[in-house]
């Protein structure tokens, strides 16, 4: 109907499974899984893992870093600056990169490519994230770069609670006037 070869649909669809978007049944086909918020919340345990690992290579090189594409990301989370609102899909996408870069930067290209296949569930999962300070959304990201740049050795402690405290804002457990950035 749409003139797509099906290779190019088992090429997406492939895609999809890599990103657990979709699951694949032998014989069967390919379905949308039935995930919990709690099992969608399972991306940032492993988003924890490669991001703090990224923090931890990056105060080793603290002083030669271009923090130009971080700073970036955030001034784009803050340029539709509101109260309390939910993140837009401006915010979403700069968010992404944000992290996409951090983890970029520390110089693993598999680390990079395992990073980016969480891309999709977590652009779903922070579509689902609570009302919360904009200002405090992007003063979060440029917490830890500031800590990056001054070789803060607490770094990835920080890295880890920004996620933790996304996904706790996300599961429910704290709402995001109550959210301490």
């Amino acid at each position: 109907m749409l003139g797509t070869s099906r290779g190019t649909i088992r090429e997406a669809l492939r895609h999809l499974v890599q990103e657990g978007l979709v699951e694949y049944r032998l014989h069967q086909g390919a379905f949308v899984p039935d995930q919990s918020i709690a099992d969608r919340l399972d991306v940032y345990v492993a988003r924890e893992a490669i991001e703090t690992w990224a923090a931890r290579k990056l105060l080793s090189e603290a002083d030669q870093l271009d923090f130009t594409r971080l700073e970036r990301a955030i001034a784009d989370m803050s340029a539709e600056e509101s109260e309390v609102a939910r993140p837009s899909e401006g915010t979403i996408a700069a968010d992404l990169r944000f992290h996409h870069e951090f983890v970029r930067m520390a110089g693993s290209e598999r680390l990079t490519r395992a990073h980016d296949t969480f891309s999709a569930e977590t652009r779903m999962l922070l579509r689902a994230h609570p009302p919360y300070p904009s200002r405090a959304y992007a003063g979060d990201h440029k917490q830890l770069v500031d800590a990056l740049r001054r070789g803060d050795p607490a770094t990835p402690d920080l890295v880890a609670e920004h996620l933790r405290l996304t996904s706790r804002l996300i599961s429910g457990e704290v709402s995001g006037d109550r959210a301490q950035p």
